[in-house]
């Protein structure tokens, strides 16, 4: 058994000469695991600004699932192995002849998989993580939302309203709420040459996001 227990070493308590502590069944107890987090919630929700770590957290969260996996296998093999030690023997008392019985299949343990990458765990989920993430302007990261673009469209058309009457010097500085990884944040346009520039990057980034 204890060699078995090399494959766990990680994951289980360990005594005060580094060797597992075991119970009288010759079994460890397994350490508390990771407090995972619902990747896609967090990301439906628009929360990825930490995203990378709890992918990572997620990654060892599986590892820890097998480790339990392991665990079950461990306290299988137990009783399969000492119900073939003390296998009965059954007598017919009519020829008083002895009947063998089978002993049970040792169980399988499972297999581990490889710690997968943040890249790994959060490809699935890259387009809607870029999406939300955007573009950074004046150090806010304005996703690249419905909301943002019909947000900009209508600033553009009350700014061409204002060039109309020559009243453009008294549009800025504009203050546009954008949806951000953060939730709504402020990004102030001092004049027409931020405002353009923030519109341009806007809408490149949105249309190679959806080309």
């Amino acid at each position: 058994m204890t060699n078995k227990l090399d494959a766990i070493l990680d994951f289980i308590i360990l005594d005060e000469n580094e060797s597992p502590a075991i119970n009288e069944q010759g079994l460890p107890t397994l350490k508390q695991g990771p407090i995972v987090k619902d990747l896609a919630q967090l990301i439906a929700k628009g929360k990825v600004q930490h995203i990378e770590k709890f992918a990572k957290i997620f990654a060892e969260g599986e590892q820890w699932i097998w480790a339990n996996d392991y665990f079950n296998y461990l306290v299988e093999l137990n009783k399969v192995t000492e119900y073939n030690a003390n296998l009965p023997v059954i007598i017919d008392n009519e020829d008083s002849t002895t009947a063998e019985i089978k002993p049970r299949s040792l169980p399988t343990a499972p297999e581990r998989s490889p710690l997968k990458s943040i890249e790994k765990v959060l490809e699935p989920y890259a387009k809607k993580i870029e999406k939300l993430r955007g573009i950074e302007f004046k150090n806010v990261q304005v996703s690249l939302t419905e909301k943002n673009q019909n947000g900009l469209s209508s600033l553009k058309t009350a700014f061409d309203l204002a060039v109309e009457f020559g009243a453009e010097e008294q549009f800025f500085p504009i203050r546009f709420n954008a949806e951000s990884c953060n939730g709504i944040e402020i990004v102030e346009l001092i004049n027409e040459v931020e405002f353009k520039s923030f519109g341009l990057q806007f809408i490149l980034a949105r249309k190679a996001f959806f080309s």
